[in-house]
């Protein structure tokens, strides 16, 4: 190899340093950025040049030609990174569910003294109150304040089950705006790493970008991702394309606007290009918070609690009016209701006492004065098998059977995304300690390039300016 090929392949060495010390200090400088991908030089030796003719014979041994810079890979892996998005989305629908329980166990507050429980033992211990003292205004007075008492309880629960219904529709309209938002963001990267790559320009820090967005997608509507070969990715929701290269398919929420109205029209996630066409979520934030707003027969958590709240003012006025109905007044009147319900709304949001005035208390079935059977009867109901109690014990020992279902299920989904993000990390993270033996390394190739150069220097000038000078 002559001396002026030497050179060549000297500066191409120092470049390759360069390049190397260039990236690494790249890496260094990203130690602490969320979702960046450390990143590596990829070189290749030069081989040969080959000669035609003759000439070939003159220089039966010939050196490579130095090295090439092919490129800066980014040491990513597909398999983690989908690994990563795979159990985003389970946790992100845990987490949403769990929370909806815990806010409706709340609501609740079982067992306590404010609860509902305590109200109702207020109430049957009121009635055996008044069939210890029949005819008695202020026994039957406090009897119809503490049935005051229960209904406004009963109607204050269920409001508040029904604004948390409400809140989590508000969220919902949110995410499926940031889920829109993200989308046309990812379609903007895929259309810049197109052109990019194209060009054959480094798209690594655009890669790390889109993929931060797209694991974003897929913890907040389960969203999957493909790869296509120009460098674009395709995002799906339900096996539809979201996102298709540098174009959106956008997404709206549809449904009731109230948590009565979802027995009939559900709320549900849509294309807007295609209306009426429904979006089957795999997982996510998004997926979560639907199935929390679904109707009490698909398992929603808000409208299960309310169905819970109307099945015991439903018991309690059924089994309450059914004896009262069959009692006398002290004035000797028929007792009739004593609750009612409000026409038009759901039982716990209207029901109402009907007796208003404690000389329409009935207490006894006819045998005098001293009559206080039925309010006896009525005071039991608190203990009977299949009375009020009962039915709202079951209701709130089923609530926090999947409330604690789904607490687990989140724990077990957190556990899972810590430790696929983890592996990630420990596959892609900067690491300073080897990034500081790269430098190092990268700093004595430029030095050993930098040797060759100022020997192949001395060599030329030896060779020009000192060949053929003899004795000086």
């Amino acid at each position: 190899m002559s001396s002026f090929a030497i050179l060549n392949t000297a500066r191409q060495g120092l470049n390759a340093a360069q390049a190397g010390i260039d990236v690494t200090g790249q890496n260094v400088a990203n130690l602490n950025t969320s979702g960046y991908t450390r990143q590596r030089v990829q070189q290749s030796s030069v081989a040969p040049l080959s000669e035609m003719g003759l000439a070939r014979f003159s220089q039966p041994v010939r050196n490579g030609q130095g090295v090439s810079v092919d490129g800066v890979a980014r040491l990513g892996n597909l398999f983690l990174e989908s690994r990563v998005r795979q159990t985003a989305s389970s946790e992100g629908y845990s987490a949403v569910r769990a929370t909806a329980f815990t806010s409706v166990e709340d609501v609740h507050g079982e067992p306590s003294d404010n609860g509902i429980s305590a109200t109702l033992q207020k109430f049957w211990s009121g009635w055996h109150d008044v069939s210890n003292s029949p005819g008695k205004e202020a026994q039957a007075r406090v009897v119809v304040e503490q049935a005051s008492g229960v209904v406004d309880r009963l109607a204050a629960g269920r409001g508040e089950v029904a604004s948390q219904w409400q809140q989590a529709r508000t969220s919902a309209v949110a995410l499926v705006a940031e889920v829109n938002t993200i989308a046309g963001k990812v379609a903007a990267l895929n259309a810049q790493i197109r052109d990019a790559a194209g060009q054959g320009g480094s798209v690594n820090e655009l890669v790390d970008h889109r993929n931060e967005l797209t694991t974003s997608l897929a913890q907040l509507a389960g969203a999957q991702t493909s790869s296509n070969p120009d460098g674009t990715v395709a995002v799906l929701l339900g096996g539809n394309l979201l996102v298709d290269g540098a174009t959106t398919n956008q997404v709206t929420l549809a449904g009731s606007q109230s948590m009565d109205g979802t027995t009939t029209d559900p709320v549900r996630l849509e294309w807007a290009h295609r209306a009426g066409a429904a979006v089957a979520l795999e997982g996510g934030d998004l997926a979560g918070r639907l199935s929390a707003l679904a109707p009490a027969s698909s398992g929603g958590v808000y409208t299960q609690a309310a169905a819970g709240y109307d099945a015991l003012a439903t018991s309690i006025a059924t089994q309450v009016n059914a004896l009262h109905a069959t009692a006398l007044t002290p004035s000797g009147a028929p007792g009739g209701n004593f609750f009612v319900f409000e026409a038009g709304k759901p039982p716990a949001a209207g029901i109402k006492v009907a007796v208003t005035d404690p000389g329409q208390v009935a207490v006894g079935a006819g045998g005098g004065a001293l009559d206080g059977s039925v309010a006896d009867k009525i005071s039991r109901l608190g203990v009977a098998p299949d009375g009020p109690d009962s039915v709202w014990s079951a209701h709130v020992a089923q609530l926090a059977v999947k409330s604690s279902s789904a607490t687990y299920d989140a724990k077990l989904a957190t556990i899972a995304s810590t430790a696929a993000f983890s592996d990630l990390l420990s596959h892609s993270a900067v690491s300073l300690d080897e990034e500081t033996v790269n430098l190092v390394q990268y700093q004595h190739a430029y030095q050993g390039a930098a040797r060759v150069l100022t020997a192949v220097d001395e060599m030329l000038d030896q060779l020009i300016n000192r060949t053929g000078r003899v004795g000086l």
